[in-house]
């Protein structure tokens, strides 16, 4: 009795995720039309803290500042953020970029397009993968209490 209890209130407490709460913005212009299950993926460079260890097993833990990484938006290519995107071209300029969850915020106020993306053309649904190199990558919960 008391298990069926606990599972009726495990149950009760599972998140429904919608993929329609999520908001993604390119230079605080809303990203519409991604291709498929994939928005967005962010992938930071290097780790927060490297542990190093002396010969004799001494450990010292080092904070590391470096917030670098890559944010890359999965669109179709009918996406008017992938029109926008051919404009950029391999540029210079920066760009931001905003990434709102039901639980995190995700942005980059200096991402560059370093490179063009690959573009495959076939008779699948005709989507790229556009990858930002960013200078600072910042993570914020967004979960309400």
């Amino acid at each position: 009795m008391a298990g069926e209890n606990l599972a009726a209130s495990l149950e009760d407490d599972e998140p429904l995720f919608d993929a329609g709460d999520v908001a993604i913005y390119l230079d605080d212009k809303l990203v519409k039309y991604f291709n498929g299950n994939d928005m967005a993926s962010v992938s930071w460079t290097t780790d927060n803290v490297t542990l190093e260890i002396d010969a004799q097993g001494a450990g010292t833990a080092v904070k590391n500042h470096d917030g670098r990484g890559t944010i890359t938006l999965h669109l179709n290519r009918a996406s008017d953020t992938w029109q926008d995107i051919m404009g950029f071209g391999a540029s210079t300029g920066y760009h931001k970029i905003n990434i709102v969850t039901p639980y995190e915020h995700v942005y980059a106020g200096k991402a560059l397009l370093t490179k063009n993306p690959d573009i495959n053309i076939g008779g699948t649904a005709q989507t790229v993968d556009t990858a930002f190199s960013c200078n600072k990558i910042t993570l914020e919960g967004n979960k309400a209490a």
